[in-house]
């Protein structure tokens, strides 16, 4: 996401590695050669890796993260970086601001972050204010740590724009979430086709519940969004029939298979099937969950057994695939 206000500007995350180069032709191609700041949400590899290439074009301000180190391939790249360009990373306090121009920023999450949370948990969520509209933008924040912010922070999650998290997963949306937001516009990014099925079709059912105008970046390429104070309006890179959903509005949504489970007779009777465990949190996943890609090797673990007999062996199902 790029923000502009008043000459100033800022980069909330960079994609995968391989976008490193697009995010430089986008600042290039707009002549941005200063950002005041870089906001890298959570180390993940898809919120991380293309952020070198900004770095590598535009003047930078100082760089935040929820962590200072990380042990992947795309956070140690990005710290390499940031040492290269002498460009300061910045573990924010929750609660702090951030000024972008006549616009402000607000750090509301993550709040009473433990050891043992997801890496999505710590994403940095910041509140966005100009004049009378407002924004939120919340990386790949699921349920636990909208819980934790309705708690904290619930007066400021109601916005006007809605950047949905993780992507449109299924556990990027609560009921209780989007009631607290309750946006007027909700944008979606997500990758045309991509292997996780998103959005998923509960997420958006979640996001329709709240009158909002839905808009995916799988299906319109860049979306727009400009406020004047007042009010905002949308442009999107591409417009097909029937991708923009509209309250009232009767449209047909193209939504992805999600992660396939062992049908519910097998889970009833005990049934072996097959597990990733993950020894460190004591999670444990289908194996196409996607947060088995992001494991580390030592604390991953292949059962094949009964669903009871590992929570007797003290682990609880993920909260995304819900095993």
């Amino acid at each position: 996401t790029l923000i502009s206000c008043d000459g100033h500007y800022m980069l909330i995350d960079g994609g995968t590695a391989d976008k490193s180069s697009l995010i430089y032709t986008v600042l290039k191609n707009r002549n941005i050669i200063h950002l005041d700041a870089i906001v890298a949400t959570h180390p993940h590899a898809d919120h991380v890796g293309g952020l070198p290439g900004a770095l590598s074009y535009a003047v930078c301000d100082a760089v935040y993260s929820p962590v200072a180190q990380y042990d992947n391939a795309s956070f140690k790249k990005l710290n390499d970086s940031l040492i290269k360009h002498a460009v300061p990373l910045i573990v924010p306090e929750n609660g702090s601001r951030i000024n972008l121009g006549s616009a402000v920023l607000t750090v509301i999450g993550p709040t009473d972050v433990e050891k043992s949370m997801d890496p999505n948990d710590i994403s940095l969520v910041l509140r966005l204010d100009y004049v009378s509209t407002s924004f939120l933008f919340t990386g790949d924040a699921e349920q636990e740590e909208q819980q934790l912010m309705m708690w904290n922070h619930y007066e400021l999650l109601d916005v006007d724009c809605l950047k949905a998290s993780h992507h449109g997963s299924y556990n990027g949306a609560s009921r209780a979430f989007m009631q607290a937001v309750t946006p007027k516009i909700t944008v979606v990014s997500c990758g045309a086709g991509n292997s996780y099925g998103h959005p998923h079709a509960d997420a958006l059912s979640e996001y329709k519940k709240t009158n909002s105008l839905l808009y995916r970046t799988d299906m319109q390429g860049d979306v727009y969004v400009y406020s004047d104070g007042k009010n905002l309006s949308v442009k999107t890179e591409k417009q097909a029939a029937g991708d923009i959903w509209t309250p009232g509005i009767a449209q047909t949504t193209v939504t992805q298979p999600s992660v396939q489970k062992p049908s519910d007779s097998s889970a009833q009777t005990g049934a072996a099937s097959t597990y990733i465990l993950n020894t460190h949190t004591m999670k444990f996943h289908y194996p196409s969950c996607s947060s088995v890609n992001a494991m580390k090797d030592k604390n991953k673990q292949e059962y094949t057994g009964a669903r009871e007999d590992i929570i007797n062996k003290g682990y609880s199902p993920c909260g995304r695939c819900h095993p």
